[in-house]
């Protein structure tokens, strides 16, 4: 029984011993296999395409969360704060309004206004204006306006081959200067206030000349003068937001024309066919008077 122990012992012993030798056989395979490997073009390659880039990725995948958990702070941040409006700049421009020459048929001038009136009232009973214009001393009386000279002087040759006085009245070219100062939607809105101001009495020009020939009907000209008056009306209404001075006369003359061009569509449906192309001239002549006064006065 002793002798068997002792060849147990040594048997365990012997194995305990090959396996330790094995271990340390594979340990050192292990290691040169990696030195080889780390050393060599294919451990340099396997380096470069797979251990490197899986770092790398793994690094990259925790800064990409740091950085949206960063962002995600600023936008917090953001959030609470309330939001500041941007200032409207101010704008300083100058705005230029030209006057617009008209030659008017003058039907006579008078020191005294009742015989003036009483001329007036037959010059429109013919078909005419019958518009008085004072300078202070005289009373003009005028007919119908043109805007070329041509035209003019065609009907005053007409009209004098009829035994009546005809004479020019030319208007000058005349400019005013309007320098605005505020907000810079404002400046938009006065040009296209500038507009409106000169269009209007042109405007009416040229339909008193298109009715006369028959070249539009009277339904047509009531669209017409509603659509003048609807663009006066918008300008005004532009214009009541900007509190500059400088555009208050512009205002004031917008308010006379779309006064006049009120009036006139309110009458127009009581009025007599035959008295239409009267009125319509004296609309006309009685905005251009509007027109002139307004650059007389600057």
């Amino acid at each position: 029984m002793e002798r068997k122990r002792r060849r147990s012992l040594k048997s365990a012993e012997t194995a305990t011993s090959r396996g330790f030798i094995i271990a340390v056989i594979i340990t050192c395979v292990i290691a040169l296999t990696a030195g080889i490997i780390v050393f060599s073009p294919i451990g340099e390659h396997l380096m470069q395409s797979v251990i490197r880039p899986l770092f790398s990725c793994t690094t990259a995948n925790e800064e990409d969360k740091a950085i949206v958990s960063a962002l995600s702070l600023q936008d917090e941040q953001l959030t609470a704060q309330p939001e500041t409006p941007i200032p409207t700049k101010d704008a300083r421009e100058t705005v230029l309004l030209e006057e617009t020459p008209f030659y008017i048929l003058q039907m006579g001038a008078f020191t005294d206004v009742d015989a003036a009136m009483e001329h007036a009232d037959q010059i429109k009973r013919m078909g005419g204006g019958g518009v008085l214009f004072s300078d202070g001393t005289v009373y003009r009386v005028f007919a119908a306006a043109y805007t070329d000279e041509a035209s003019l002087v065609k009907v005053q040759g007409q009209v004098r081959s009829d035994g009546f006085e005809a004479t020019p009245y030319i208007t000058d070219k005349r400019a005013v200067k309007i320098t605005f100062e505020g907000k810079a939607e404002g400046v938009s809105i006065l040009k296209d206030a500038v507009k409106v101001v000169n269009d209007t009495p042109s405007v009416l020009t040229s339909l008193c000349l298109s009715y006369d020939k028959s070249e539009i009907t009277e339904s047509q000209l009531t669209v017409k003068v509603r659509e003048l008056f609807e663009r006066c009306n918008t300008s005004i209404e532009d214009m009541t937001s900007i509190p500059d001075a400088s555009v208050a006369p512009i205002r004031s003359l917008l308010l006379k024309y779309q006064e006049k061009l009120s009036t006139f569509l309110r009458e127009h449906d009581s009025m007599d066919t035959k008295m239409i192309s009267a009125e319509l001239k004296s609309l006309e002549l009685s905005i251009i008077i509007d027109y002139i006064l307004f650059f007389d006065k600057k």
